[in-house]
């Protein structure tokens, strides 16, 4: 819809009649709602599929996987439906690092010599390069002038010159707060939630913004683990999960006892549109650490995206 029609004097507000609306009203009566579209795995497809002008919130434990398992949606995404994505993950820095996994995982060979085992060719790897080089650009702001207002801004600036389907931050600790803002956490995720809420639907891009957990306290038992994560104990309080429309999560429950473990839970926690994006529950896989891909489970190593066939 076209903004700027419906501006009053105050630049920032906007009126909509009901007249004004119909239109688009009509046309989602005759061609139906705009539907998330495949993650390409129709199990996956059953939590979440991807939406724009939706933020999502990624978290998980540390170290777990939760941004390792986004840039592989992400990369499955660009292969097949050439969707552009901005990533402005400090973590991932510096961006040779970033590339280099995404290559990695594409060809499902290591990128480092010192492994003996299905080492990836010059060639192989340039031919990686070169699926992937118009779909991804990597932001970097030094701090402490990387506030979450101020990584929106470059990122609108680029929406404004290219197409721009999906924009990631990750993870929210390595971001500024604003100066003198107020230090308690659910303003702050209101006014974060606001931001990129509004930011996702003006830009008709897919945000996705990735925290961790609280400090977890182990379960009681024998066996060592921490507990599911959980949408009300995001690092920061339960206030985010109010602010985002999905939240999103990646476990290793058997990470605490045994760190060799490769079981992998993924689950959405909350989906605000479940007709249009999928239903709140978990899928199982695993993690392979040789090719760098999430698999279908620990006795099945075939990948449950088909990155092979590029």
């Amino acid at each position: 819809m076209e903004l700027e029609k419906f501006r009053t004097e105050d630049k920032n507000t906007y009126i909509f009649k009901p007249d004004d609306c119909l239109d688009k009203m009509l046309n989602g009566l005759k061609d139906g709602k705009v539907k998330g579209s495949t993650t390409y795995n129709p199990n996956l497809d059953q939590c979440w599929t991807w939406r724009k002008q939706e933020a999502n919130i990624w978290s998980g434990y540390s170290n777990e996987g939760k941004s390792l398992f986004l840039k592989q949606l992400c990369l499955i995404k660009a292969l097949k439906d050439n969707w552009n994505f901005i990533f402005c993950s400090p973590e991932d820095f510096p961006p040779e690092e970033f590339y280099d996994d995404l290559i990695h995982t594409l060809s499902g060979m290591t990128t480092d010599k010192d492994y003996t085992d299905r080492v990836i060719s010059e060639k192989e790897y340039i031919r990686c390069f070169n699926l992937i080089k118009n779909n991804f650009i990597f932001l970097y702001i030094e701090p402490p002038h990387n506030t979450i207002k101020g990584v929106l801004e470059e990122f609108r600036k680029i929406c404004k010159t290219q197409r721009v389907d999906a924009c990631i931050i990750d993870p929210l600790l390595k971001f500024a707060r604003p100066k003198d803002f107020s230090e308690r956490d659910d303003i702050y995720a209101a006014y974060i939630g606001s931001i990129c809420v509004d930011f996702c639907r003006q830009t008709n891009t897919s945000f996705h913004l990735v925290m961790h957990q609280t400090t977890p306290q182990m379960e009681a038992g024998d066996v060592k683990r921490y507990p599911k994560p959980s949408m009300y104990r995001i690092k920061g309080g339960g206030s985010w999960s109010d602010g985002f429309d999905n939240i999103l999560s990646i476990w290793r429950p058997n990470y605490a006892s045994d760190k060799f473990d490769t079981e992998v839970i993924f689950s959405s926690q909350k989906i605000k549109k479940q007709k249009l994006v999928g239903i709140p529950q978990d899928m199982t896989m695993a993690f392979d650490r040789k090719s760098n891909r999430y698999v279908i489970s620990k006795d099945n190593l075939n990948p449950i995206f088909k990155f092979d066939e590029f």
